[in-house]
């Protein structure tokens, strides 16, 4: 919020009794008096984004990049739902590449993924989307490409398909209320630049920088514990 002092030009008053009454000897003539008003203003501001925090739409493409199964849930010939295990790539905007030998009659599915990592938390993504398989033999080229640079193997371009994304929904964890994510920013979105190291820089962090880990912790969680060093308190 910005602060704007604006400051009156100074004024002359000069006080007159309300009744004058009638003199009998010469009034000393009153002295002015000078008064200096001052108004405070506030402007607006519009809020930004002070939270370093990644949006919905760039963790589930994080999510996308690091993982490489997950679960596709079609509607079977019979009309159940049925959901199994896949592989799958990601171009260059988050759509999934699958190579699926028997696809479903049903083109609606959804491609859910969560990341295991270390820690508590599971991060996980659901995409909403319709099975595609294209038709022109320089997208499939190029998906194939997309899938051996994935895998380090080619797949056999005939069972090439992918999902035409919808919505996403991303939650930051089990049993989490979700996020729905569209189309669009999930494409525009751009995925974790560190996501490939992430976890070393933590590791070197905790390894090299326990006391730093320690102070952190006191100073802005207010948690008094004892950093251990190889079984022994440090």
């Amino acid at each position: 919020m910005n602060l704007q002092i604006q400051t009156q030009s100074l004024s002359t008053h000069f006080p007159l009794p309300p009744f004058p009454p009638k003199p009998k000897f010469l009034q000393a003539k009153p002295k002015p008096s000078f008064k200096l008003w001052s108004s405070l203003s506030t402007v607006s501001v519009p809020p930004t984004k002070t939270s370093h925090k990644p949006f919905p739409a760039e963790v589930s493409r994080t999510i996308m990049e690091l993982s490489s199964m997950g679960t596709l849930s079609t509607l079977a010939q019979d009309g159940w739902p049925l959901g199994v295990g896949v592989r799958f790539a990601v171009d260059a905007e988050g759509t999934p590449v699958l190579c699926l030998p028997q696809p479903s009659p049903d083109n609606r599915s959804t491609l859910h993924v969560q990341l295991d990592q270390c820690g508590l938390r599971t991060p996980q993504c659901t995409i909403q989307g319709s099975l595609t398989k294209p038709a022109d033999a320089t997208i499939l080229r190029w998906f194939d490409s997309v899938w051996k640079k994935r895998f380090g193997e080619s797949a056999d371009v005939d069972n090439l398909y992918t999902v035409d994304v919808q919505r996403v929904l991303q939650m930051e964890d089990l049993n989490e209320d979700g996020v729905w994510v569209t189309s669009s920013d999930y494409k525009n979105a751009n995925p974790d630049p560190l996501r490939n190291s992430a976890e070393e820089i933590v590791n070197e962090i905790n390894t090299n920088n326990r006391e730093d880990v320690h102070r952190f912790c006191n100073v802005y969680v207010d948690l008094d514990f004892q950093v251990k060093a190889n079984g022994n308190k440090a």
